[in-house]
């Protein structure tokens, strides 16, 4: 006979010999718990798929939130410091200075009408 076959003989000889008697109310106690662990593993597998469901939307809202945030906010109302630029053309002898003053109403459109 080939050792492996009279090891797994062996053993299950062995498991056979420890067998005890369990109580009723025991054994049905353990098969009610196994047939709610078996409910709940199904239900955790349709709320899986749900949360799935759930990450196309959420990529969406937050999307719209990045795109259409900046858009939603207010315009600032403090006016803008001066600010002076300077630039110089060496080969034409030509040098350009922008000075911007405090009252350039940068967001305000035709502010003179």
């Amino acid at each position: 006979m080939n050792k492996q076959i009279s090891i797994d003989l062996e053993i299950a000889r062995l498991v056979q010999n420890v067998k005890t008697e369990v109580s009723p109310a025991l054994d049905d106690r353990v098969r009610e718990a196994a047939a709610n662990l078996r409910q709940r593993q199904d239900r955790s597998v349709i709320h899986r798929f749900w949360y799935l469901a759930l990450i196309p939307g959420a990529a969406a809202a937050l999307l719209a939130a990045v795109l259409i945030g900046p858009a939603a906010r207010p315009v600032p109302d403090s006016p803008i410091s001066e600010i002076r630029t300077e630039f110089e053309l060496v080969d034409k002898n030509i040098k350009v200075i922008f000075i911007q003053k405090p009252d350039f109403h940068l967001y305000e459109e035709n502010i003179h009408e």
